[in-house]
Parts: structure tokens; sequence; C-alpha cells
């Protein structure tokens, strides 16, 4: 621009409402896509316009505040944005999100995103496990076909806990004789649909609610030779096939083995090792992290997609949901 150009632009911006200024100030902050994002989640609340809290519809508008559209209920008297009800709800900074996101789509640690992104490292976190909220919904609630099934053994733990009360603290590898260990069963058909549930006892009654619900009538269940799951053929009357792994056996009629979620087990714990230890408390999310990935790993997604999934997701199927 020449800087004739650029004084008259200059004299312009006095005349510039608040409101005008903020939006001008946020587009020279934030990358090209991040207006984009704010633009696609304001269309759609003006066509939705459902309240958050109360869920009723439709409320009026109620002025503007850091350059977002407000409205009021008409029933609760409330005021919402666009970001209201979800994940991304009065999160700071909102200009650094898309690089954050692009550091999570890379498996980042929380010291180098925090670092990348020049933010606190509590903040990294925070930002990190509202993200990680999206991946409730990504959870296959339909298996079909041949349904493999088995759990695998993660070592519990109860990182960045400052006092500990389940047991005494001990020093970093001694007294490997009495680590516990925490359970987790993924379910997977042939068609790449994938749940997985962190199971610190495996009973009977669990697989029940885990399984029954996603088992279509035609599927045929796969697994190895666990006394839970020959119960819960025979108590439900459900086509079972199971895989003696302790004598030898890998595939059994040429069709059904468990080869499928016994590599996906092997590819979560390569995974999941860069991060020197994963919370038990925390360990569902990252489960469902692994999970994105997973289903997203043979599409080009970008970060602005990965939010658009956080914001979208928990608003629109979550509150309009009939």
């Amino acid at each position: 621009m020449k800087s004739t150009d650029f004084n008259q632009l200059k004299l312009h911006l006095a005349e510039l409402q608040p409101r005008q200024r903020h939006e001008l100030l946020m587009l020279l902050q934030q990358p090209d896509s991040f207006p984009e994002l704010i633009a696609r989640l304001e269309e759609l609340t003006a066509l939705h316009p459902t309240c958050p809290h109360c869920r009723d519809t439709p409320p009026y508008k109620w002025g503007c505040m850091n350059g977002r559209q407000r409205y009021r209920c008409r029933v609760c008297k409330r005021t919402f944005n666009s970001l209201t009800g979800t994940p991304l709800s009065r999160l700071r900074m909102a200009e650094r999100w898309l690089g954050y996101a692009e550091l999570m789509m890379a498996s980042t640690t929380l010291r180098y995103a925090a670092k990348q992104c020049q933010i606190n490292l509590g903040t990294s976190f925070r930002w990190r496990h509202r993200f990680l909220q999206l991946v409730d919904y990504l959870k296959s609630s339909e298996l079909a076909g041949i349904v493999e099934a088995d759990e695998t053994m993660i070592r519990e733990s109860f990182k960045g806990k400052r006092k500990l009360t389940k047991r005494a603290p001990r020093r970093r590898g001694s007294d490997k004789k009495n680590i516990k260990w925490v359970k987790v069963m993924v379910l997977r058909d042939r068609h790449r649909n994938e749940a997985d549930f962190v199971l610190k006892r495996f009973t009977l009654r669990k697989l029940e609610l885990a399984l029954l619900p996603r088992l279509q009538p035609d599927a045929v269940l796969c697994s190895d030779g666990h006394l839970n799951y020959e119960a819960l053929a025979a108590k439900h009357h459900l086509l079972h096939k199971f895989v003696n792994s302790s004598a030898g056996q890998r595939v059994r009629e040429e069709v059904f083995h468990i080869q499928g979620v016994n590599a996906y087990h092997s590819r979560l714990k390569q995974w999941m090792h860069r991060f020197h230890g994963v919370a038990t408390k925390y360990l569902h999310r990252y489960l469902g992290w692994f999970r994105w990935f997973e289903q997203t790993r043979k599409s080009d997604v970008q970060p602005i997609d990965f939010i658009w999934q956080c914001a979208v997701q928990p608003r629109f199927q979550q509150f309009n949901r009939t």
C-alpha cells in the first residue's frame, strides 16, 4: 500500500465504532482462517438460535461483546453467544487457538505447545482438555459384521496429583511388584468403527453396558477365551467366535480373528509413549484423541476443522437434540 493510501486509512480509523475497531483488531492479530471460524459459528447460531441454558427458542439479540453477537432468552432471561455451552466458552486468547489445534494434531507435549503458543503451562493443559471434549461424540454407536473385542492393560497413574490418598508416594521406577493396572477394552468391527472403555474392573455387568447397546442383531462377536465373553454370549444368545490365543491359535475358520484390535492396541501404546504416562482420570480422553486420529488419518483435516468439531458438536447436537 502506498503511503498516501495508508495515511487516508488512518484518518478513517477514528470514525470506526467500538465493535468495528474490535473486528479490525481481530483480523490483524489472528490467522486468515480464524475469522472464517467465528463467522461460521455466528451464522449457525443465527440459523438455530436455541438457548443453551434452558433450550428454549427463539431468543432475541442483546447487543455485542468482543465482536460477537449476544442473545437473550425470552424464558430464563440469560444471555449467551455463539460459544456459550461449548468447550471453547470463556477461553481467552482466541487468536492462538488455531496454532494450538495444529500442535495437538501433531501430538506434541503440553510444555512444547505452551512454549510455541507463548501461553502458560496451566493454560496449555486447560486448552487441551477443552478441545478433547469432542471425543465423546466420536465413539461409534453401532458395530456390525464381525466385531472384534479385546482388552489391553495400561498402568494406573496419578500423574499431576499433588496429594496421594490411595497409596504412599514412591520414587520413579521403584516398587514394581505393587504396580496396579487398568483394563482398556476396545471394540472394533471390520468397517473400522471403534468404541473404547476404561474398566477398572472387568465384570459381566460392565461388559453388557458397553457392548450390548452397540452390537447389531446380525453381528458376530469375536474375542479371546475370556469367560465374561462366553457368559455374555450364552446369556443373550449372541453368535460368538473365540480365538484360543494361549494355545497359539490366531485365526479361526479363516475369517475370525482379533488381529485388527490387537494392532489397534499396539498403535495406541506407541502413540501414548510420547506423553511419558497419562493420568488414569484423563485416560478416556486420550483414548478418544487417538480414536480421532484413527478416524481422520486418511483425510486432509485442517486445524479449523478440528476446532469446528470442538465448537459445533456440543452446542448443535446436544442442546438442539429433540
